[in-house]
This record gives C-alpha cells, structure tokens and sequence, in this order.
C-alpha cells in the first residue's frame, strides 16, 4: 500500500506546476459540483419530494461542517511562521468534529423533523464532518506546496462517495441506505486518500498540550465565527424557504441557486492555492504585489460572473430543467439574481482571506454580525411576500451589503500602511 501511495500520490506532480494546478482543479472542480450531482441523482431516483428533503440536509449539513473545520485550515496554510504544529491543528480539528456531529443530533431532534427526515439530515451530516477531517489533512499538503495531492484527495474520495450513493440508489431506493454506504466509503477514503499519505509530510498524533490547543481556538475563533456566520448568510434563503414553502420548492430554489456556486467555484480555484504566497508578500510588506494580486482577482471574477450571467439567461434554465427534470421556466429571472449574488459572494470571498493575511480576523466577525442580524430580520419577510424571487433579492442585497462593509475596512488598512512606510 505505502508503494501505491508513494507512486501515484506522494511522486506524481512534485516538480510539474501545471499538473499540480490541473489536480487541485479537478479535485475543487468534483467537490463543488458534488452537492449539485448528488441532488440531481436522488431526485431522479426517488423523487421531487426526497429530493428537496435532501437538498435542505445538505445545507444543513454545510452550516456544521462549517462549524468542524472551524477555518483551521485557512490560519494553518497561511503560518508561514509555524506557530504551531500538524498535531496541534489535527487535535484541534478532531475535538471539534466530535463537537460538531454532537450538536447536529441535538439540532434535528429538536426540529420536529419526521423519524425518516431527521435520519438523512443526521447522515449527512456525518458525511460533511468527515469531509472537515479530511480537510486539515489537505491544508498540510498546501502549505507543503502540495496542492496536487489535495486535489487527488477532494478528487478521488469525493468520487468513490458519489459512485457507491449512485449504485446504492440504484439497488435499493432508499436514500437511508445508500446515504449509510456513502458513510462508510468515506471513511475509507479517509484513511486512504487522507492519512496515509500525509505521514510522508508530519507525524499524525494527538497532542495533550492544552496551552497550545487553546492558542489554535482564540486565533481561529474569529475566522470560524464569521465563516459560520457566512455559511448562514448564504444558506439563509433556503432557510426561509424551508420554513415558509414546502419541500419541492426547495428542489427549485436549489436548482436555480447552483450555478452561482460555480462563481464561487471558479473564485477558489484560482485564490485558494495562492494564500501562502499572499501571506508571505503581505508580511514582507511588498504592498503593491498584494495590491495588485487582489485587484487582478477581482477583475476575473467579475468577467467570468457576466459570462455566467449571458450563458444562464440563453440556456440557462433549459438546461437545468433537463438536469434535474422539473420544470424551471418560472424561475429564470430568480437565475440571474442568484448569478448576480453568486459573483458578489465570490468577491466577498476573496476579501474574507485578504483579511485573515492581515491578521484582521477580529473585526469581520463584527462585520459578518451586521449581515446576519440584517438577515434575521428580513429574510423570511420577503420570501414570505415574494416567494423564490423574494429569496433571491434578500440574498443578493445581504452579499452586497457585507462587500461594502469588507472592501470600506480593507482600503482603510491598506491605506494606513502605506502612510507608514
């Protein structure tokens, strides 16, 4: 096994910059079209219903894997002054799933969820926590200038889970089930995919150094807390409509709501493996290459979102009606308000990293806090009123709002920095 690893995982892409790129590509590029692929495959096999069903678990299932990854991972690519060690992130991140898979049991059997709703939630959220465990696994491969074996890991274990759910599906019918085999394939994956490979990088154990673990939560907290916070701003318009439409509206909402996570997508692929680097040029104060690295990300996402835009209102709809095989005609004005939120998001997300280089962590969670207690108090409101639309237009002007907020603070630091160089 160690031989397979060393060949196909540990030697390929060492020296090759663009097949390294090619592999985080493809491994990002599966992750994010998974929820889509997934939603599409259970709708087809069970239902518009089940489907819906599945829909709102997985975004459920988001908001605590969220919680379980805690942004570890974006603190640990960007110690580029190893503050702390692999053990340290790992115990930090296992403690915190352990947490997190807790939490949720309590959440869905306080929801009033039926017996069979609450068992495809619970199991996926599993699912996504154990996607949190595998994702510290992957931010040591990035800060080791791996970012090809992280791509091989979102890669091959997200298509193994993807693969046996279909056949699962397929075979029996029943989303609880292939939901439990997905689970299992997964932790296989794990072990696998996961931690045998990093062994050639860092020693895997559980550290007993409370003093350092404890350091890990006050760096961290801010960025978990706004990034949880994000994930619920995100999520908050199919909230609104789990609470105030029933389950097959869901599956429309969700339809419509994909492409824009293709912005998100696209934004990640081309940011994400950039952290370290960014780090390093902003502590070595060269300002104007991070200036420049900032602005020419935004300026991508910006073209690739009016594309976006242009394609969806052409073929949008047809084509996403063909995929899921419900009917979408009515929805194709939410379509583009979502894309519209979709490229704002992106933006929003590329500011949320320039901030945690600056080490500004603390202020976003106030930021974040604004947008959210916005949300709380309208969003359900104006879904109510105005159906999906209303959930589109509640989105967008919740992104838009938080955008203003980042980009007002970041121009401000910026500022002052060169005024005292």
């Amino acid at each position: 096994m160690n031989k397979l690893i060393d060949k196909y995982i540990i030697k390929n892409g060492l020296s090759d910059t663009k097949a390294n790129y090619l592999w985080y590509s493809m491994g990002s590029g599966i992750f994010a079209l998974s929820t889509l692929i997934m939603t599409i495959l259970v709708t087809r096999a069970v239902g518009e219903q089940i489907g819906g069903m599945f829909s709102i678990g997985l975004s459920i299932a988001q908001i605590f894997m969220t919680a379980a990854m805690f942004e570890v991972r974006t603190y640990q690519v960007t110690d580029v002054k190893n503050e702390f060690s692999f053990s340290d992130y790992f115990t930090f991140r296992v403690l915190l799933c352990f947490l997190a898979f807790a939490i949720s049991v309590v959440y869905v059997n306080i929801n009033g969820y039926s017996s069979f709703k609450l068992g495809v939630v619970l199991l996926l959220c599993l699912y996504k926590i154990l996607e949190a465990l595998a994702d510290i696994f992957e931010g040591e491969f990035q800060k080791e200038n791996r970012i090809d074996i992280s791509g091989k890991s979102m890669f091959f274990r997200t298509f193994f889970a993807m693969i046996c759910l279909t056949v699962a599906l397929v075979i029996t019918k029943n989303i609880l089930i292939s939901l439990i085999v997905m689970n299992v394939v997964a932790i296989i994956s794990l072990v696998f995919i996961n931690i045998s490979p990093v062994k050639y990088f860092a020693k895997i154990k559980i550290t007993s150094e409370i003093k350092k673990l404890g350091t890990v939560f006050i760096y961290c907290a801010p960025l978990a807390l706004s990034n949880f916070i994000n994930t619920y701003i995100i999520n908050s318009s199919k909230l609104a409509i789990d609470k105030t439409m029933s389950d097959e509206y869901q599956l429309y909402y969700s339809a419509v709501f994909m492409p824009n996570m293709v912005i998100n997508l696209f934004s990640g692929i081309i940011f994400k493996p950039m952290q370290t680097s960014m780090a390093k040029a902003y502590n070595d104060g060269e300002l104007k290459k991070f200036s420049k690295v900032i602005f020419k990300m935004i300026g991508i996402i910006l073209g690739f979102t009016t594309v976006c835009i242009i394609g969806a209102y052409l073929i949008g709809i047809p084509v996403l009606s063909l995929l899921y095989g419900v009917e979408l005609k009515p929805y194709k004005m939410v379509l583009i308000v979502l894309l519209i939120a979709g490229g704002v998001n992106a933006i929003n997300i590329i500011l949320y990293y320039v901030l945690t280089v600056m080490r500004k962590q603390n202020i976003m969670v106030f930021f974040y806090s604004i947008v959210a207690i916005v949300s709380l108090l309208f969003i359900n409101r104006i879904t109510k009123m105005y159906e999906l639309m209303g959930a589109a237009i509640g989105y967008l002007g919740l992104v838009t709002l938080l955008m203003l907020l980042l980009t007002g603070y970041i121009l401000v630091i910026i500022g002052k920095r060169k005024g005292n160089s």
